[in-house]
């Protein structure tokens, strides 16, 4: 797959965050999968998929761009989102509406899931939370700056919001009813948290294969197959 529009330095740092971006989706939610305790584990995968995602959503931007103007949006113009996570997300879905209306099925298929998901915006929400300012949550409080959301509070958002789906919440009742049961337990964390994991990786697959079906311009084919999580496996 070509690199268009960008010359050899460039093509070897989109290389570079292509595979910062894709190691760090993967192990945060492989922290998600296989942690035991999210008290412990909590801070990890936030750090993780913060700085992930945003990497995700900037590079998406940025292709956006490339294939629109023909050059890579200056370093000024993508500071300029800060860690603003919720409006990326936001400009991010608007695009690929478009872009993906003459797309296969397939295609539109994996965009709709991302649409109709409830448990996105809140992890979306949690994660640019989290990179704006709830990775200093204790540090402000203790300087007498409290912050009015808490890195749990948000956490425990994605968590209400994956509990509505039925099988989880027959499951969480379960629990609930066999309160001194370990076992149960965590069969319900466990599924709480593939569901939380499952949300990411649709988000990150669904912007790869738009990425290889050219919804994100020549350069964007490069990206989605390098960056989809089927490249971890070829590190």
């Amino acid at each position: 797959m070509p690199i268009v529009d960008l010359d050899r330095q460039q093509g070897f740092a989109l290389i570079s965050e292509m595979t910062s971006t894709r190691n760090l989706l993967a192990y945060g939610i492989r922290v998600i999968r296989t942690g035991a305790f999210i008290e412990t584990t909590r801070d990890p995968i936030l750090t993780m998929l913060s700085i992930g995602v945003e990497k995700l959503y900037k590079l998406t931007l940025g292709l956006i761009a490339l294939e629109r103007d023909h050059q890579w949006p200056s370093a000024k113009e993508t500071k300029a989102w800060g860690h603003r996570l919720v409006p990326m997300h936001e400009a991010i879905m608007e695009e690929l509406r478009t872009r993906t209306s003459d797309k296969s099925q397939y295609v539109r298929g994996l965009f709709a899931e991302v649409d109709a998901d409830h448990v996105v915006l809140p992890i979306v929400e949690a994660l640019d939370l989290y990179g704006r300012m709830g990775r200093f949550y204790y540090l402000d409080q203790l300087g007498d700056n409290p912050q009015p959301v808490s890195p749990d509070d948000a956490w425990q958002k994605i968590e209400n919001a994956a509990i509505t789906d039925p099988a989880i919440a027959s499951l969480y009742q379960r629990s609930i009813d066999h309160i001194g049961d370990n076992e149960v337990w965590n069969v319900f964390n466990g599924t709480l948290n593939e569901r939380i994991a499952t949300a990411v990786e649709r988000v990150w697959v669904m912007i790869a294969v738009c990425g290889r079906n050219h919804a994100l311009g020549e350069t964007g084919g490069a990206f989605g197959f390098d960056v989809h999580p089927d490249a971890v496996g070829r590190q």
